[in-house]
């Protein structure tokens, strides 16, 4: 009967060292940081510099500034959703200034933890003026980017862009610009 006793006490004992180790066990993975997320709406500003060329051999190199929001949704690592900015820009090709140009674009990526890189596709037009003139047009645009989240709400980032269009109306000469720029945005959840 004690020889029962003692080997009950022994099991009770080792179970109790079995529950502990658990507990410890599930301490340890809760302990883990958690990883952020990109999903959500966010908004902001940019501010960069490209050149401009057309087909008939001219160019200008001007500074280019604007605005910019979209919506990201995030599945993993994956990171997608679209996104729209809109830019002054302060090209000149002989009489004719470049007034602006808007993206309505595609972003996709991956994310690794508090970096987001990602690659882009859309549209994009432009407004152009030459004296009483006007004329716009759009085209193709894409792109790559790198976003860093600084805090939870702030992320810091930059981007190129290439932007093809053939034909700008109202004449007849292909356009391409290539832009880079430094963003600011801030995620609203």
């Amino acid at each position: 009967m004690t020889r029962i006793i003692r080997l009950l006490a022994a099991a009770a004992v080792f179970m109790g060292m079995g529950f502990t180790a658990q507990a410890a066990d599930n301490d340890y993975i809760s302990a883990a940081p958690p990883v952020y997320s990109w999903q959500g709406f966010y908004a902001g500003v940019q501010l960069g510099g490209g050149n401009f060329h057309v087909s008939n051999g001219n160019s200008d190199t001007a500074a280019v500034g604007g605005v910019h929001a979209g919506y990201l949704w995030q599945n993993g690592q994956f990171v997608f959703g679209p996104e729209f900015d809109v830019d002054a820009a302060g090209w000149t090709i002989g009489s004719t200034h470049m007034d602006a140009v808007a993206h309505a674009k595609f972003r996709a990526g991956i994310a690794i933890d508090r970096a987001l890189f990602t690659g882009t596709i859309g549209y994009g037009h432009a407004w152009a003026s030459n004296g009483s003139s006007k004329g716009d047009d759009g085209g193709l645009v894409a792109g790559a980017g790198i976003d860093f989240a600084a805090t939870d709400r702030v992320i810091v980032g930059a981007d190129y862009l290439y932007h093809h269009i053939d034909a700008f109306n109202p004449g007849t000469v292909d356009t391409d610009s290539h832009t880079v720029r430094a963003r600011l945005s801030f995620k609203f959840n």
